[in-house]
């Protein structure tokens, strides 16, 4: 009996860490959206809700580019060093500023120059510790990423208190959550934050550009469409009809938001374990992690939509502002809640996909799932409310995940089939 509750115990540690810190993460993000949607108005919610989507594709980007090449690069090395990998670090850095002038440029032309500014170091400045974070747990310390994000955390929940003593304004939203970037970098270490100079970029190139040719490129086409999949509504919306019109989707999104956040942290997490049992060639273990990757997401799904529900039925009012229409929000939440679900399902199957090394199919699954949800995004745009765009986006996703299994199908009958 104790042999069977040890892998369950050491289980819940590993995910027990990354779920709690990155749940501290997701409050702190809740906490300035709903206070976003009692103080601001529907344009300025719906303007901080599509900025906080670029962070959240930042992320991804910095997946594709550097965090996932760099956790696989170092696991499947014996020695798990990362000796010879400092080329990351300037390119993170690239893609860090990138982002930051991304961020800006999106503030200045729908909130003026104080929301470009504030905004522009947030982008900066959350990319820096997300990579941090994949370091953390490329090299199997995930307490550096958990203490990161506590700090973050506690920061920006202070800052959120602070702006309702000062007035809510959405460039003081922007400059709590670049403060709290910031200081969060601190537990990550000098030596983190050196290793990013900006010299030798030239030869940084070069190092990168097998990165770029085995993995990045095919991994970043898949990152650029699954985005457009899971968000293309929150782009159409806001081009087509501005942001004031995606406010009900935003307020709908953020409910599940917790969820998003923990797939994208749990995927840090089991990516650099994955890969190394691949690299082993452990099916099992690698199955293993898959399986216990699922559950926790599923876990965290539950408890959100159920409290989600309360909030919605037991008392709407205290969350949703008078000027939103709560009904649009209910139907918001509930398509919300049928996409958070199906990027539940897929998550786990697609980075073990990636850790086999399967990016090219993977972007042909994610390349195909983007033509669908765009379509039918920009259908539903045309005629039907705007909130029923989400729709599309669910059967995008569901495009996605079946293509996922069929690789997952596919990859198992060749193992067979070759052992035999």
């Amino acid at each position: 009996m104790p042999l069977e509750k040890k892998p369950i115990r050491a289980t819940l540690a590993r995910f027990g860490l990354a779920s709690m810190s990155s749940a501290a993460v997701s409050v702190s993000h809740l906490l300035v959206q709903l206070v976003s949607v009692r103080r601001l108005g529907a344009s300025e919610i719906g303007t901080l809700a599509f900025l906080l989507v670029i962070i959240q594709f930042g992320y991804g980007l910095s997946n594709a580019l550097v965090s996932t090449p760099y956790a696989i690069a170092v696991n499947q090395r014996e020695d798990g060093e990362d000796e010879g990998f400092d080329f990351f670090f300037p390119m993170n850095l690239l893609l860090a500023l990138s982002q930051g002038l991304l961020c800006a440029a999106i503030g200045w032309i729908m909130a003026g120059p104080w929301a470009a500014a504030a905004f522009g170091l947030a982008g900066t400045f959350s990319l820096l510790r997300w990579f941090g974070r994949a370091t953390s747990y490329a090299h199997h310390t995930p307490s550096g990423a958990a203490v990161s994000d506590l700090v973050y955390a506690v920061l920006v929940v202070a800052g959120v208190g602070a702006t309702l003593a000062i007035g809510a304004r959405l460039e003081l939203f922007g400059a709590v959550i670049a403060g709290a970037g910031l200081l969060a970098l601190i537990p990550f270490g000098a030596g983190f934050l050196f290793r990013h100079r900006p010299v030798g970029l030239g030869r940084a190139f070069a190092a990168y550009r097998p990165v770029w040719k085995r993995q990045s490129a095919w991994t970043l086409i898949g990152v650029i469409t699954t985005e457009a999949t899971s968000n293309a509504h929150s782009y159409i919306v806001t081009l087509f009809a501005g942001p004031a019109a995606f406010a009900p989707i935003a307020v709908g999104m953020l409910f599940f938001r917790p969820v998003n956040v923990c797939i994208t942290a749990l995927t840090q997490l089991e990516r650099p374990r994955m890969a190394r049992a691949v690299g082993k060639g452990d099916e099992r273990s690698a199955r293993g992690s898959v399986r216990a990757f699922l559950a926790a997401l599923l876990v965290i799904w539950i408890a959100t939509a159920v409290t989600a529900a309360l909030i919605l039925f037991v008392f709407p009012h205290v969350i949703i502002k008078p000027t939103l229409s709560v009904e649009t929000v209910m139907i918001a939440v509930a398509l919300c809640a049928a996409l958070s679900l199906v990027q539940c399902l897929q998550a786990p199957m697609s980075v073990l996909t990636q850790a086999r090394g399967a990016f090219r199919p993977l972007a042909a699954t994610s390349v195909r799932s983007c033509f669908v949800g765009v379509a039918a995004v920009v259908a539903i745009t045309l005629f039907a409310p705007s909130v029923y765009t989400i729709a599309g986006v669910v059967l995008a996703q569901l495009v996605m995940m079946l293509g996922i299994w069929r690789l997952d199908h596919v990859w198992r009958r060749t193992q067979r089939e070759t052992a035999e």
